[in-house]
Formats: structure tokens, sequence, C-alpha cells
């Protein structure tokens, strides 16, 4: 590869494709709102000037852009007033991802993202190629310059191997993805912000509609009118949620190489994503509200050495996956982790400061709510779930520490539990206030890299000796770890 090319002239059709899908909600509103105004002529006239000059800048975008590989490195130029170079050594090249979104399988090809150590992966993105050239356009970029008899081999002639044969194939079934859809948690989300759409729909929602609402459906009196509304948005968000999973996570499978795992998943934008073994930090297994009666959860892997943006910085392993399972499949794909038995728990003494912590933003809400609302007061209840949520919190925490590995469980609303590989920590904190330092009890958070930043896990109130002990263990290099007895 050489020579410069060009990708498919789709490149330009998928830029207006992400540019609507990225503002549709925004799109629509405006739209449905500005054709309601006495203007709204003239202002459909503009939004399709602005899609048509979006269009049109991904045509010119398109032509300018052009990639090959030459002398060890991926070549970019871009740019259609300002050009931008951009070089990137194969040497320094992680990982390399295909994905099939709905234009590139409209027209059989897929959008290649090269990532690099500390490198971004928007700059690194070829959108529009056929699943050929993606083929060798990996090939080119993993190959390695070797030497013969001390002499450098060229590009052209290089020697490599190629270890594409598949050791393990993990695969989730059809009854796994319904009941991952069903039990999403992502319905909240969308609920809200449809909640929030909806208060911005005053040219729809105005006395007149809402009078011609109570005629069409007699016995609808205000109290049922929001109670409809409310289940309403509850049914629409969780719709959008179920068919968010099945569409992400359909035909999701984990394949494990010598050196790699391989990660497919996707109805219409279908992805490939690549995670070396050695750039894994830590595994999380995320046990939803609804999942964990059911003894099930979600597991995501942190993986460091190329930049992610935020959204992405967690990749998900397993979509979903029964806690019985879990030894089984690190076993097979993860061998330096597994589920151990946690046995630094949180003392006694603390019981009573993790019932309080939820409560000490209420303590301050609820008189100020009382104040301004006649029926602020009922605020107080919800010291109950709060309550119970602090007991839970204190009955889930606890840690293991092992040769290779530690192990941490807490819970914020949903129960986490981080298996972090021990040669990965970053960072180890320990915290101390007041109010600890008098029941001799201490924080410790642990920092995992992950994607050009780190994640952290902590638990809250444990054993000041415990946190001693874990940290001269760290820093000690033993393989054992005696509890304290208290």
């Amino acid at each position: 590869m050489s020579e410069f090319r060009r990708q498919h002239w789709a490149a330009a059709v998928d830029r207006l494709f992400a540019a609507i899908k990225q503002n549709f909600i925004t799109f629509l509103i405006i739209a449905f709102v500005g054709t309601r105004q006495a203007e709204g002529g003239y202002f459909m006239y503009v939004l399709y000037a602005t899609i048509a000059l979006t269009f049109f800048s991904g045509i010119g975008s398109w032509y300018r852009f052009k990639f090959r590989v030459f002398e060890g490195e991926l070549q970019i130029r871009k740019g259609i007033f300002v050009r931008k170079n951009v070089y990137m050594s194969k040497e320094r090249i992680q990982v390399i991802d295909l994905t099939e979104g709905l234009v590139q399988r409209m027209f059989g090809l897929v959008k290649v993202e090269v990532k690099t150590a500390g490198g971004g992966t928007e700059s690194a993105t070829i959108n529009a190629i056929t699943f050929e050239e993606a083929e060798e356009l990996k090939e080119a970029l993993r190959n390695r310059k070797t030497t013969v008899e001390g002499e450098e081999v060229l590009d052209s002639e290089e020697i490599f191997v190629e270890d594409d044969e598949f050791l393990d194939e993990w695969n989730i079934s059809t009854k796994e993805l319904v009941l991952a859809a069903f039990t999403s948690g992502n319905f909240g989300l969308i609920a809200s912000i449809l909640g929030a759409l909806s208060g911005q729909m005053d040219a729809v929602i105005n006395d007149q509609t809402i009078e011609y609402v109570k005629d069409a459906l007699p016995g609808l009196n205000n109290v049922t009118l929001i109670i409809t509304v409310v289940i309403a948005i509850l049914i629409i968000s969780w719709t959008f949620s179920f068919l968010g999973v099945i569409f992400s996570y359909s035909d999701f499978s984990v394949k494990k190489t010598e050196k790699e795992l391989l990660i497919r998943s996707g109805l219409i934008e279908r992805k490939h994503i690549t995670i070396p073994f050695d750039r894994i930090q830590a595994v999380r297994f995320i046990e939803g509200v609804l999942r964990q009666p059911l003894g099930c959860g979600m597991l995501y892997v942190e993986s460091a050495g190329f930049e992610q943006n935020v959204k992405e910085r967690s990749i998900v392993l397993v979509p979903f996956i029964s806690k019985r399972k879990m030894n089984n499949f690190f076993d097979r794909f993860l061998t330096d982790f597994h589920i151990p038995e946690l046995d630094i728990k949180p003392p006694k003494r603390s019981f009573f400061r993790y019932l309080r912590r939820p409560n000490y933003l209420l303590m301050i809400a609820t008189p100020i709510a009382w104040y301004f609302w006649e029926f602020g007061w009922l605020f107080f209840f919800l010291a109950i779930p709060a309550t119970v949520l602090g007991w839970l919190r204190y009955k889930d925490a606890g840690l293991h520490i092992e040769s290779k590995m530690i192990a941490m469980q807490f819970r914020n609303l949903n129960r986490k539990t981080a298996f972090v590989r021990r040669k990965r920590v970053q960072v180890m904190q320990e915290t101390k206030n007041p109010f600890q330092e008098r029941k001799d009890l201490s924080s410790l958070s642990v920092t995992a890299a992950s994607g050009a930043k780190g994640v952290e896990f902590s638990i809250n109130d444990l054993e000041s000796e415990d946190v001693s002990r874990i940290r001269k263990w760290l820093l000690s290099g033993e393989t054992e770890y005696v509890p304290s007895n208290s």
C-alpha cells in the first residue's frame, strides 16, 4: 500500500448520516416547532441548506482524504481548506478495529479505526473502504521489520507470522440476549430525556391539546392524565432501551487468539473490536438492579495504551453473563482473573456510617423543599430507601488480595466487582477524615489505567490497619497477604 488511495465515495454519505444521527432529536424538535411558526417556510429552507452544506462538505472531505502505508508509517492526508497530515508509526499501533455501519453495509464496505499508544482515534479513522482493503491495511500495519544476517529486510520482503487461529469462542444465546434487553437499565435515562423534551413542546402540549385529549377519552382528569403520560413515557423509553440492546449486541461473540481477544457484535452497525492481552488492566462485573436478582450482569474490560473518548473508555466484554459462569469464562479467556471469597470487609463499627452516608444530602434538601413547597415534608420518607441503600452498600463491600489480582466489590446503585491486575495498579490512595480517624477507619481507592486516563475503584470505612497493610503489601511485592483479625 505504498501509493496513496482514496476512500469509497460512500464516505461522504456516511458523514451526512453521522451528522443527522448525532443531531436527530434536535433536528426533529426544531423542524416540528419551526414549521408551526409564521416564518416556518423560511426556517425549513435554512434546515435544508444546512443538510445540503453538510453533504457537499462530506464530498470535499472525501476528495481530499488519502491514505497509504509507506516506510513503516500509516500516512493520512485530509482537510478541505486546512491541509492536515497524520503520520502513525506501525510500531506504536496497538489496535485496529473494524466497524460495519448502516452506510458501509449498504455498499459492502467497512470503517477502520487505528489506535496507537497515546494517540487519538478520530484522526486515524478511515470511514469507507472494502473489506479486502481493510485486511490488506491490517496486514501491512501488523508486519514488523526483521533482520536477516544483520541486514534490514525491506517492506516488500517482510517476514511475519500472523496468528489468526481462534483458540476459543464465547457466544450469548438468544435467550440471554432477550434477558439482557428486558433488564437493561437504560430506560430510566431515556425516560428522563423524553420527559425533558416534552417540556420543550409548548407548541404542541397546551391547554387546547389537553382539553381535546380529555374530550376524546371520557373519565380522564388532570391526575389520571399525568399518570397516563408518565406510563406512556416509561413504555416508550423501555421499548427504545429494549431495541437498543437487541441492535447493539445481536450476533455477539468473543474469540480468543494467542495474543488478543476479538469482539464482534451488532445487528445494523456491526463492530469488530480487538483487545491485546498485554493491554488489559482490569475487568468489571456490574450487576444492575434488575439483573442482580437473576444472578447476572455485564462484564467490562479496562484497556490501556490507546486513547478513547469517555463514552468508549470501558469496553463491553460480555453484555450478559451469569455470575456462576464467570469462573469458566475467566479460565478460558482471562486466566489472571477469578471470583474469590471476599475476606476483607468493613468492620461493624462502620455500619452506622454506611447507613447515614446516603441521607446526608437528603437532610439538607428536605428542609429547603419544605420551606418552598407545602408538601416538602414528604421528602422525609425518602430516608427509608436511602437507609436501605446504605445497608446494601455495607453488606456488599469487600476485598480480596492475592499474588496476581486485587478484587474489590462495592455498590453505588448497582453492585460492582472490579478485578485489577496487581501489576497494573497505577495509584493506591488512602483517605481519612477526622470522623473516620476517631474510629480508626480509612477509605481505600485503587486506580487502573483505562483509555487515556484511569478508572478508580473505592471502598469506604475499612479498617485502617487493613488499608495500611494493603499499601505495604503492594509496595513490597510479597505474594501473600494476611488481613488483620479485627
